[in-house]
């Protein structure tokens, strides 16, 4: 155990004895939090972040989900110091700035030997029970500091978060005031850690069904759909141009079941722009098949294509459009880097574009075929 370590941990020890904050270091994190609650029950409760400054930001928030939570995010100021703005949760997207009065910057506060450390007050107005077990949430995000004094600054989506419960009523302190100070002054390097009193309650989605739900879907939409509605006029195969749109098919709904796991883990199911469209996508693709039956049957029946071939061809071709588009914003809400997005964006563009064209001059040259019979 190195000496910044240690001198961390027997401070805390030290703490624990006289004024039994409680300490959580999320497993295989390096961000910390204690926290401390008043004796007195003027409902008060202390709280540190203690992070690398390789975070552009750290968010610690009162809830067991971001929509509704009192969110507090730290962030280096650019100037030595730290900036914590209260937020309000309001679901997977950007908090909002909340009530700014009712937290306070403790001394202790500042950027030491690389890391971040807030020690904050946060004057509790009745909206939450500190008496007890207490849902709590984090997230986090690397990059560039913010390096800005403004508590609205525009913010980045989160790389990870965690959830977990603090059982606060072993966190009593004696006195109403900061119980932060002295540990702060300590260097610190702690690398994880458990305490008693927190239990995780809800870790990171599995990173792999993420990639798994992603890459399905953009082989689905960028490629299968679009070749497949091809196979038809290119070889006049009914059977093959079915059997390879079933493929798809089936891969689309099981992309989505990964889909629907992840967002619920994540609490956002149908609550953002790319989880609602692609349930409108996914359900309306779940016609095809039908039309595609009902558009066969009425051809072989006029030896020209119906109404029901209209409506299935350009349905479909609508729907692929969407699902490209969606794929988009997928990406966005993940918050991948610009490349993904770009490339993304450049080999779905180019799909679309190529199989518009195509399906464009296609239906031109058909229509005067059957025009001409």
């Amino acid at each position: 155990m190195n000496t910044k370590k240690f001198w961390f941990l027997v401070t805390l020890g030290v703490c624990q004895v006289s004024s039994s904050p409680v300490s959580f270091c999320p497993e295989d994190s390096d961000v910390c939090f204690q926290w401390a609650v008043p004796e007195a029950g003027n409902e008060n409760i202390y709280f540190q972040i203690d992070a690398p400054t390789s975070y552009q930001w750290i968010g610690l928030g009162i809830g067991k989900k971001m929509a509704g939570a009192a969110m507090f995010l730290m962030y280096e100021d650019g100037q030595g110091n730290v900036t914590v703005s209260n937020r309000d949760g309001k679901g997977h997207s950007m908090p909002l700035l909340g009530d700014q009065d009712s937290i306070s910057l403790l001394d202790g506060s500042g950027v030491k030997d690389g890391r971040m450390i807030a020690n904050v007050l946060y004057k509790n107005s009745g909206n939450f029970d500190f008496s007890g077990s207490s849902d709590w949430i984090m997230a986090k995000k690397e990059g560039t500091p913010l390096a800005s004094v403004d508590p609205d600054v525009s913010i980045a989506v989160h790389d990870s978060h965690s959830a977990f419960s603090v059982n606060l009523a072993q966190a009593s302190v004696a006195l109403d005031s900061n119980p932060f100070s002295e540990s702060s002054d300590e260097e610190s390097d702690v690398s994880g850690g458990d305490a008693t009193g927190v239990t995780e309650t809800n870790s990171n989605p599995n990173t792999n069904l993420i990639l798994a739900h992603g890459v399905i879907l953009t082989v689905v939409f960028v490629a299968v759909y679009p070749l497949g509605s091809l196979l038809m006029p290119w070889l006049g195969k009914w059977y093959i141009h079915g059997a390879w749109q079933m493929v798809g098919f089936l891969a689309m709904w099981a992309g989505f079941g990964i889909g629907y796991v992840v967002s619920s883990d994540l609490d956002i199911f149908f609550d953002q722009t790319h989880t609602r469209l692609g349930v409108v996508v996914v359900a309306l693709l779940g016609m095809q098949p039908i039309l595609g039956l009902l558009h066969h049957i009425q051809y072989r029946r006029q030896g020209m294509r119906g109404a029901f071939g209209h409506v299935h061809i350009w349905y479909g071709r609508a729907l692929i459009i969407m699902g490209m588009v969606n794929g988009g914003l997928g990406l966005q809400l993940t918050g991948a880097s610009d490349v993904y997005v770009i490339v993304y964006s450049v080999v779905a563009g180019i799909s679309a574009l190529t199989y518009a064209a195509y399906s464009t001059f296609k239906a031109i040259k058909t229509e005067k075929t059957e025009k001409k019979k």
